[in-house]
Parts: C-alpha cells; sequence; structure tokens
C-alpha cells in the first residue's frame, strides 16, 4: 500500500514541474513583452520546488533513484548487497526519524504563526515546512517496506536451501 501512496504522490508532485515552468513562462512574457516585471514568480517557483523535492523523495526511494555507492556493492555476492541494503535502510531510517521529529516541531511552530517569507511579496511558507514532516514519514514508511521485502527475500531463500 504504502509503495502505491508514493508513486501516486510522486507522479503528482511531478507535476508542479509542469506549473513551475507555465508560471516561469508568465514572468518572461511580462517582463519581456509588457515590461512589466512580477514580484510573486521567483518565490512560487521556489515553493513549488519545494513540494516537489520534499514529496518526491518517497517516490524516488521506491524506485532506486537515490545516490548511492554502487562500486562498494558491485563487487558483494546477493548475501553480501542483502546486508549492505539492511544497513543503509537502518542508517536512513533512523536520520528519517530524526528529521521526521525536527521537522514536526518546526511545521508546527510555522502553522501556529503562519509563517511568511521575508520578501516584498511575503508569501505563506508554513504550507511548505508543513510537507516536511509527511514527506519523511512517507519516505520512513518506504524504507520500512524496503526493509520488510529484504527480510521477505532472505526467508524466500532460505527456504529453497
Amino acid at each position: 500500500m504504502i509503495d502505491r501512496i508514493n508513486d501516486a504522490v510522486g507522479r503528482f508532485v511531478a507535476l508542479l514541474i509542469v506549473v513551475s515552468i507555465l508560471v516561469t513562462m508568465y514572468e518572461v512574457v511580462m517582463r519581456y513583452v509588457f515590461n512589466s516585471p512580477t514580484i510573486w514568480v521567483n518565490e512560487s517557483v521556489q515553493i513549488l520546488f519545494g513540494f516537489y523535492f520534499l514529496l518526491g523523495g518517497g517516490y524516488t526511494l521506491l524506485h532506486d533513484g537515490h545516490v548511492r555507492v554502487d562500486v562498494l556493492l558491485h563487487g558483494l555476492k546477493p548475501r553480501g548487497r542483502r546486508y549492505a541494503n539492511i544497513l543503509s535502510l537502518v542508517i536512513v531510517m533512523f536520520y528519517l526519524s530524526v528529521l521526521l521529529y525536527v521537522s514536526a516541531s518546526t511545521a508546527f511552530d510555522a502553522s501556529v504563526h503562519r509563517e511568511r517569507a521575508e520578501s516584498a511579496w511575503a508569501p505563506f511558507i508554513f504550507p511548505v515546512l508543513c510537507a516536511a514532516p509527511v514527506a519523511a514519514a512517507l519516505m520512513l514508511l518506504q524504507a520500512l517496506a524496503m526493509m520488510r521485502r529484504e527480510f521477505q527475500t532472505k526467508a524466500a531463500a532460505g527456504t529453497q536451501s
């Protein structure tokens, strides 16, 4: 189920890139055709990218798109690779647990104070800050699902030998 959720969230937030492109194109036309630049486009695109970056993490983890040192794993036998995957997932889960705790606290404070950016336009930024613990939770759940699969693979390999 978490695979489907992260896949759906990832596909949805990928559409934010299209929105960012359209908003940027609007700015280009307004600035260079009508000589009327905006004050809101740059921050809007940054906010959209924040959602894209944060909420795309679970999708990237699901589809094995995060950076890792494959050179070290390449020489290992399947059993060694499985242990390396389990170790890396434990480290990732620890990091994501801390990130979830810290970002939830930050998001709560930002929501209570309805935090805004310090700029001329001053958009609300608390929604992006609230996306951080959601993203951490989705990635943590994805890591747990991957850990479960690693142990299922081990159990299946043990029954075949």
